[in-house]
C-alpha cells in the first residue's frame, strides 16, 4: 500500500510561521528559498515605506516582486527575439555562402 501523505515544509515568513504541503514538483529547499524571498521582500517593503500594517507590507511586496518579474519577462522576450532576428540573418548568410559554393562547383572550368 503506498503513503498518500504529501510532504509538508513549515517556514517563518514575516515573524509568522506557515505550513505548506509540497506538491510533487516542489522540493522543501525550493519553498524555503521563496518564503526567504517573500520575507526579504516584506522587510524592504517596510523599511523603504514604514508600513503600519501587515497586509499592506504583504501588498507593497507583492507590488515589487510582480514589477521584477514583469521586467525579467521583458528581458527575456527582448534576449529571445534579438536571438531569432540573429539566427534569421546568419541562415540568410549561410544560405548565401551554400549558394556560392553551389554556383563554384557546377562552374565547368576551362583549364
Amino acid at each position: 500500500m503506498s503513503d498518500t501523505r504529501s510532504a509538508s515544509i513549515a517556514v517563518d515568513i514575516y515573524g509568522k510561521t506557515f505550513t505548506f504541503s509540497l506538491g510533487p514538483d516542489q522540493t522543501a529547499e525550493h519553498v524555503q528559498q521563496a518564503a526567504q524571498l517573500i520575507d526579504d521582500k516584506m522587510r524592504e517593503a517596510h523599511k523603504t515605506h514604514n508600513t503600519q500594517s501587515q497586509i499592506q507590507t504583504a501588498v507593497l511586496a507583492s507590488l515589487n516582486l510582480v514589477d521584477e518579474l514583469f521586467k525579467l519577462q521583458a528581458n527575456y522576450q527582448a534576449a529571445e527575439s534579438d536571438i531569432a532576428q540573429r539566427t534569421s540573418k546568419l541562415n540568410a548568410s549561410l544560405g548565401r555562402v551554400f549558394q556560392s559554393v553551389e554556383l563554384d562547383s557546377s562552374t565547368p572550368s576551362t583549364s
